[in-house]
């Protein structure tokens, strides 16, 4: 297996891949931070509680050495060896702070655990075609929601409510009562409600109560059948005194 080199703050290092991924062994921490050789395998054996193997190291022994590992990774006659990931690389540098640390930390991050092979140009066309359908689909979606914006604004410009619906002042000239007494009959007999938006003569958005009309009118008609006439006005238990004028034309 033949070594690729990668170069990290002017020192070279070999690429070493277990199971396509990449690894670093203490040895190649110590030579590229500058630092005493043994001093990634102490802070390694000193916090190795805190590690844990499969995902932050692996220890492997002679024969995987051999046959999955670049020639010169370990001395031919080591029993094993291990061999970190990029996390567990990260957590033995943790008390390496200088700034030549960080930045041989950034380096060797982006520039050897997450380096990315060259794609072939099937893969580059396939990933484009990918990236134009996913542009497509957004684009398809916010031309949706513009849609969906414009409808609503417009409908506020017209003044549309929805079907059914009137606002309080069709009900007061239909039921001859005060506004007051039909907000509480709508109250009383649990008429549907809603909010109307609409724009005024001046450009500015405006909010008003509406209410469904037929079954304002029917309980309006069940409230008169059993209403008493007391003079002018009428009286009901759950409306109290009120008029009702030319509510039976």
């Amino acid at each position: 297996m033949k070594n690729q080199i990668i170069t990290i703050q002017n020192t070279q290092l070999p690429v070493v891949e277990y199971r396509d991924q990449r690894v670093v062994t203490f040895a190649m921490i110590d030579t590229v931070h500058g630092r005493m050789e043994g001093t990634a395998s102490r802070n390694f054996r000193e916090n190795r509680n805190y590690f844990v193997e499969g995902e932050d190291y692996i220890e492997l022994g002679s024969d995987a050495i051999r046959r999955d590992l670049p020639e010169g990774t370990f001395s031919k006659f080591a029993p094993s060896g291990i061999v970190l990931f990029e996390s567990g690389y990260l957590m033995v540098v943790k008390s390496l702070t200088d700034p030549l640390a960080w930045q041989v930390q950034r380096e060797l991050v982006n520039g050897y655990f997450r380096h990315q092979q060259p794609k072939t140009q099937s893969e580059i066309i396939a990933a484009m075609a990918l990236a134009n359908v996913e542009q497509e689909r957004r684009l398809n979606h916010v031309e949706n929601e513009i849609e969906t914006v414009a409808e609503a604004v417009e409908n506020i410009k017209k003044g549309n409510m929805r079907a059914g619906y009137v606002g309080y002042r069709q009900v007061v000239a239909k039921s001859g009562m005060t506004d007051a007494k039909c907000r509480n009959l709508v109250n009383v007999y649990r008429i549907p409600t809603d909010t109307h938006e609409f724009m005024t003569p001046d450009g500015l958005l405006s909010r008003r109560a509406i209410v469904e009309f037929d079954p304002f009118m029917n309980a309006f008609h069940r409230m008169m059948s059993e209403a008493e006439p007391r003079g002018t006005r009428w009286y009901h238990p759950k409306m109290g005194l009120f008029q009702a004028i030319g509510w039976e034309k």
